[in-house]
């Protein structure tokens, strides 16, 4: 004979579903404010009476619908059963962000006694729950059912005078605190900071606040030191904002990502406030759960600079404060994001290549979604994130792939300018290497099958100087780009510039034979002078000797100064390199000279550029004369591989001391070696314009002082003359080419700038400027 039995549960149940299963304050807390907000709370307050004269306790309190006493007896009082699971908690859809129906055991967690008093807007009295917790654990043999838990009505809500009585809602009124000792004040700011990162950053607004009678002094405090530092208050009491990602709107390197309801991934990546591109995939078969999760996501790199910033306003480092958070139904999943949580794998990846992937530490953002249990549940514990779920496991995988689509700009592009992690602008970015890799990027995205380019950025995706070391090489795929997008205006850009290639090719190839038979030309006259000299019979062994101390020396050094032991075949390089120079300006001027229709058409744009042009040669003919005439200089070509700082002591010591008797010119240089490829005759014009200025601004001493470390070099030039004109307000556009406050032409220090950016460097006013006279810093990496 079949007998039926049942279970019994015993009171030791509470402590499973509350403070066992809660082990976080902070859980407890977003766990109780969660309800409030499911329950259609606009405001919820949490007041913190410590400490005043009265018994410790914690408030919190909501404007939302309430409950009635049948609500309180068939679903606060129904232990694990879920309305909003059930379907009957409201008359409208809603999606809920809690579901398992144990949630109101979190006050377990933060005190032994709960004293609920609840009102909806139809209803005049209050109705009124106290529990005391502890009668649970005095003997796990009662049943849970057997514990009695008061209740009562009232004509009013029982809260101090100061508080604002709702019309509706709830007031938790926890007692006899766990560990009331550790309400201090440092508990109470990350309390702030993490309800912070509980609300949706970009979502509907939901007011929580902190009210604390006892911080009150201490914030006006907090408040006067960090106006003395221009610093974000932090205060424990106030409104909870979720702010961050405003501030670091234009300071980050972001990426936007989101699935349509047909099922479309759109990815776009915009780099401090710069569009870079915007693309679209169909991602229905990849992941079918997600179509209608109303996945978006933006996930931010914080470069060095953006990393100071996020220090400066809210008070602590950024891998503190979180990485990648996950925000379910409008409210964040804990812990994923917390620091050291890896729930996304992006750390376990990066251990693979830490210069090839993105770490949790190089991260900050959120990920929105939005379902039911049957797609995200959250663990019951609440500090284990999601279950494994089919839509789990595609939401994850789906994160992860746009970490790859945001790394290919990071790391393939911002990560390759070593001076970029110091930026807080986009600047950098648009020098020509930079603008290369990011060619290189938006064709390889034009070339995969799966994804369509919906947009990208016409400017930076363009034809590079000529100038520029990959000029040619950008074309092609600039061509590659044109043809897979059908850009009828970037085709027609291409266009011009490959005519314009050829024609420079054609010029260059002409300056070369040009060259070459002048070289010609005196290798004849040498031989006929060599048949009418006697040719010698041997060689001294004094002769070898003073050669091979000769080579020696050339080997020690760059330069070696003296005029009357020129070694011809240097003198030859630096020759053939003047008739290339000239002849180069000769065909700018033929060109010019020979379409009189065209000169008259070329507009003022036009006319400074060409000029410009011309001016920067007979600079390198002036520049490459100093040193045939000063130095017996090792050129092979327009390019060496030398240590910069000789470099810089022998020039600025032998050459620039020679033809600049008028101003003292003091070098501290780094004894150190940085090896730099460069072009010698254009540094040297660099040196020579800043050099010119200070002789210009009165100057009786320029000064060059250069540091090395962590492989950037830093190059310190200051002089002592009348400084930059103080009437300029954007001191940053004595750089811009063709401004100038004096009779000169405006063209120097545009010129410095860009042949430093031609070496990936940056040259910028120095931060700290002299009393008196102008101070500059370059800076190059390796």
């Amino acid at each position: 004979m079949t007998e039926k039995l049942q279970f019994k549960i015993s009171s030791a149940l509470k402590d499973v579903i509350g403070k066992d299963l809660i082990t976080d304050d902070f859980v407890a807390i977003f766990e109780l404010v969660k309800n409030s907000f499911d329950a259609f709370a606009k405001n919820v307050t949490i007041h913190f009476i410590l400490d005043e004269g009265l018994e410790n306790k914690i408030l919190i309190i909501d404007d939302g619908k309430g409950m009635s006493k049948i609500d309180l007896l068939n679903k606060w009082l129904f232990v694990a059963f879920s309305a909003k699971k059930d379907g009957t908690e409201d008359s409208i859809q809603k999606t809920y962000s809690g579901y398992k129906g144990i949630g109101r055991f979190s006050s377990d967690r933060l005190g032994s006694t709960l004293k609920i008093q609840t009102k909806t807007k139809s209803e005049k009295n209050i109705h009124c729950i106290t529990v005391n917790w502890d009668e649970f654990e005095k003997n796990s043999k009662n049943e849970f059912i057997n514990i009695d838990v008061d209740y009562s009505e009232m004509k009013t809500f029982s809260l101090p005078e100061s508080i604002k009585k709702n019309n509706s809602g709830v007031v938790l009124e926890i007692k006899s605190l766990r560990d009331e000792s550790s309400w201090n004040r440092d508990k109470l700011v990350k309390l702030k900071r993490s309800l912070q990162k509980l609300i949706d950053p970009i979502g509907d607004t939901k007011n929580i606040e902190i009210k604390c009678g006892r911080e009150i002094k201490n914030d006006k405090i907090q408040q006067e030191i960090t106006i003395e530092k221009e610093q974000e208050a932090v205060i424990v009491n106030g409104k909870i904002e979720n702010t961050i990602f405003q501030i670091l709107k234009d300071k980050t390197t972001k990426l936007i990502a989101k699935i349509t309801s047909l099922g479309i991934l759109q990815v776009e990546l915009i780099d401090r406030g710069t569009f870079i591109y915007k693309t679209e995939e169909d991602i229905r078969a990849l992941y079918p759960e997600l179509i209608s999760s109303d996945l978006y996501a933006e996930i931010s790199f914080l470069n060095q600079a953006a990393k100071n910033t996020f220090k400066r306003r809210m008070g602590i480092r950024a891998v503190f404060y979180g990485s990648l958070f996950l925000l379910r139904n409008g409210f964040r999943v804990y812990p994923i994001g917390e620091e050291g949580n890896d729930y996304w794998g992006f750390d376990h990846r990066k251990q693979q290549g830490w210069a090839r992937f993105l770490g949790s530490r190089d991260l900050l953002g959120f990920v929105k979604i939005s379902g039911g249990e049957d797609k995200f549940r959250e663990s019951s514990s609440r500090n284990q994130g999601l279950i494994q779920t089919k839509a789990a496991n595609e939401l994850s995988d789906c994160v992860r792939q746009c970490l790859t689509k945001f790394e290919a700009y990071v790391v393939n592009v911002t990560w390759l300018d070593k001076l970029d992690k110091e930026n807080s602008n986009f600047e950098r970015m648009g020098l020509d290497d930079n603008r290369y890799r990011i060619i290189e990027l938006i064709e390889k995205l034009s070339n995969s099958r799966n994804i369509k380019i919906l947009d990208y950025n016409h400017d930076l995706v363009s034809i590079l100087s000529e100038k520029a070391k990959n000029f040619e090489p950008s074309l092609k795929k600039l061509q590659n780009i044109a043809a897979s997008l059908n850009d009828k205006d970037l085709i027609k850009q291409i266009s011009l510039s490959e005519k314009a290639l050829i024609k420079a090719k054609i010029a260059e190839q002409e300056a070369q034979k040009f060259a070459e038979q002048e070289k010609q030309a005196r290798i004849k006259a040498e031989e006929r002078a060599n048949e009418a000299t006697v040719k010698a019979a041997s060689i001294s062994k004094e002769k070898d000797k003073l050669e091979k101390d000769y080579k020696e020396e050339v080997k020690r050094n760059i330069f070696l100064t003296g005029s009357g032991s020129r070694d011809k075949e240097l003198l030859e390089c630096f020759i053939h390199q003047i008739i290339l120079y000239a002849s180069q300006s000769k065909a700018s001027l033929q060109n010019i000279l020979q379409s009189p229709t065209k000169l008259k058409e070329m507009s003022f744009e036009e006319l400074q550029e060409t000029f410009s042009t011309l001016l920067e040669v007979n600079g390198k003919i002036i520049s490459t004369s100093r040193f045939a005439t000063t130095a017996n200089f090792r050129l092979k070509s327009s390019m060496i591989t030398e240590d910069f700082n000789i470099f810089l002591r022998e020039y600025l010591e032998k050459i620039a001391t020679a033809y600049n008797s008028q101003i003292k010119i003091i070098t501290e240089l780094d004894i150190c070696k940085f090896e730099l490829k460069f072009n010698p005759i254009e540094m040297g014009m660099v040196l020579e314009n800043f050099i010119s200025n200070a002789k210009k601004a009165r100057a009786l001493n320029i000064s060059f002082a250069s540091t090395i470390n962590s492989n950037v070099f830093e190059l310190i030039v200051e002089d002592n003359g009348h400084g930059i004109d103080k009437q300029i307000t954007q001191k940053e556009r004595i750089f811009e080419k063709g401004f100038t406050r004096t009779d000169g032409s405006g063209l120097g220090l545009y010129f410095c700038k860009n042949q430093i950016e031609t070496l990936g460097g940056e040259l910028k006013l120095s931060q700290t400027q002299p009393t008196r006279g102008a101070s500059f810093t370059i800076k190059v990496a390796k």
